[in-house]
Formats: C-alpha cells, sequence, structure tokens
C-alpha cells in the first residue's frame, strides 16, 4: 500500500507539477530576455523615431532647408507632439489627434514666419484602407495651403470632409488647429 500512495504522488508531480515548473522557468526566462532586449533596443528605436520625424519636418519645410538649421523648440499645446523653428522664423510642426477606433492621425504641418501655411503632409497609415486613408492623400491635404493660421480649420473651411471618412477627415482638421494654435501661442514672435 505505501507503494501505490508513493507511486501516485510521483504520478502528480510527473503529470501537474513538474510540466508547470517547467514552463514558468521558460516564462521567466523569455520575459527577462524581452526586458533586456527592450531596455537595448529603446536608444535606437528612439533615434530612427526622431529622424523620421525630422525627415517628415524637411519634406514639408521649403526646399533647401537644412536639417542643421533647425532649432528644437519645447511644446506643450494639447496634440502636438514636437515642434522645430528654422533661422529665418519659418516652423514645421507635428501634431495628432485621434481617428477611426481612436488611433491617431500625424499631420506635419510649416508655416512661414507670418503664420501662412507653406507645406502639410498627413500620416494616415492607421486609419482603414480605402476609405480613412483618404486624409493621407495629397489632393485632401493640400486644400490645407495658403491657410492663415489665425483662422481655425473645419468640414468646409478650407476644405470638405470625406465622405465614409469623417472621423478620420475630424482628426486632420484637429490635428492642423491643434499645430496652428502651437505656431501662435508658441512659436510666432518667440525669439
Amino acid at each position: 500500500m505505501g507503494n501505490t500512495a508513493e507511486s501516485a504522488k510521483e504520478s502528480v508531480y510527473k503529470s501537474i507539477i513538474s510540466p508547470v515548473l517547467v514552463l514558468l522557468v521558460i516564462c521567466v526566462a523569455c520575459g527577462a530576455l524581452l526586458a533586456w532586449l527592450n531596455d537595448k533596443t529603446a536608444p535606437l528605436i528612439a533615434e530612427n523615431e526622431l529622424q523620421a520625424t525630422q525627415k517628415a519636418f524637411l519634406s514639408v519645410l521649403p526646399e533647401g532647408t537644412d536639417a542643421n538649421g533647425l532649432t528644437n523648440l519645447e511644446t506643450t499645446t494639447e496634440g502636438v507632439e514636437s515642434a522645430v523653428r528654422t533661422a529665418d522664423g519659418k516652423a514645421a510642426v507635428k501634431a495628432a489627434a485621434p481617428g477611426y477606433s481612436g488611433k491617431d492621425v500625424t499631420v506635419y504641418v510649416a508655416f512661414d514666419s507670418d503664420g501662412i501655411i507653406t507645406g502639410i503632409q498627413v500620416d494616415a497609415s492607421t486609419q482603414t484602407a480605402g476609405i480613412g486613408s483618404k486624409v493621407g492623400a495629397s489632393d485632401f491635404y493640400n486644400g490645407f495651403l495658403d491657410w492663415d493660421a489665425s483662422n481655425e480649420v473645419a468640414a468646409g473651411s478650407p476644405v470638405d470632409t470625406i465622405s465614409g471618412a469623417s472621423y478620420s477627415s475630424s482628426a486632420v482638421f484637429d490635428a492642423v488647429n491643434s499645430a496652428m494654435a502651437c505656431f501662435n501661442r508658441e512659436i510666432k514672435g518667440v525669439e
């Protein structure tokens, strides 16, 4: 009888406890590896994001603008992620607002020293393909060019909402308004 009880304990250990312990060790090892990997790649990811943002700023600023001539600005405007200014008073602002399903639509807006929009680019890659992603097409967002930052944008002023993509369109309007608010409050006239 003692052998049967010992055999049952050994069976429980082999069938339940041993696999659980093995899985626990594997999970702890994987978690530690992921934490180490995240720690090692975080600076590279941040640098890549900074370079991508700077490239986007240069794409909306006037041709010939040099990356070395950009000054990064601290901003506090809601919805604004970053901003830069050139030596001659031009500026570019990166702003985002939630579109369809709460996913952000990001805009890069360039202003001349008077606050006129001289360049714009919209990243709508988070929006529904073929519908909300239409706000990322230049025939939509180029309607903001030459708009004065002293006037808010809205549906129909200066561009219409894209049919079927009202959330994504509203996100662009909100992000552009945030960029203009940042320019007016934190960049214009500030040396």
